[in-house]
């Protein structure tokens, strides 16, 4: 931890907060059908956490997310939960983009590694928020909604080698609540698509 923190420093990434241990990852009873990615642990209430969205104790912080798993047919039992940067920060995610892309080019490698050696390149990634779906295809060529209004255009290469592991934006915002009308085709894209890799 205290070098992927140091590492975070030599690449001027700011307000890295040096409180550690990293909250640890989320692993279901399984079958695991997908690898849920969050932010990063960082609260306005700078809370810590044993486990990543604080699972264990708290749901509130997986809330959202957890409605739109079992709006597609899975639990949190189906998932793998990381957060793609895995240190805290000094200010939420959205108050802190810049920084937050600059630490997720380091924690890239990391989070390669980790999954790679968890899981075969058929399990894809949920991405809980477009800046993690950015980060993972490489592209911000096109606005959140336009893939929840196209699910033809899932999933995509998120770029991690040597799988090619798919990627699928899952956001966690309410405006992407999974049971509103307009995200019905995509509701069905995705639940179509974990039934068959059942």
């Amino acid at each position: 931890m205290k070098e992927i923190l140091d590492e975070l420093k030599t690449h001027l990434v700011k307000h890295v907060d040096d409180y550690t241990p990293f909250p640890d990852p989320y692993i279901g009873k399984g079958p695991i059908k997908a690898i849920v990615l969050g932010a990063d642990p960082s609260t306005k209430d700078k809370l810590r956490f044993r486990t990543v969205f604080d699972l264990g104790n708290d749901k509130r912080y997986f809330q959202g997310i957890e409605k739109n798993l079992n709006a597609i047919g899975l639990t949190i039992d189906n998932v793998y939960i990381q957060n793609f940067c895995q240190n805290y920060f000094d200010h939420t995610t959205y108050e802190n983009r810049k920084n937050w892309w600059r630490a997720s080019g380091v924690w890239h490698h990391f989070i390669k590694e980790e999954l790679e050696g968890k899981f075969d390149g058929g399990i894809p990634i949920l991405a809980t928020s477009d800046m993690i779906f950015r980060r993972l295809i490489h592209s911000d060529e096109k606005s959140p909604s336009y893939y929840y209004s196209n699910p033809d255009s899932v999933p995509i290469s998120a770029g991690l080698y040597p799988s090619d592991r798919k990627v699928f934006p899952f956001f966690r915002h309410w405006r992407y609540n999974l049971l509103r009308p307009e995200w019905a085709a995509y509701r069905k894209k995705l639940s179509k698509y974990f039934k068959v890799q059942s």
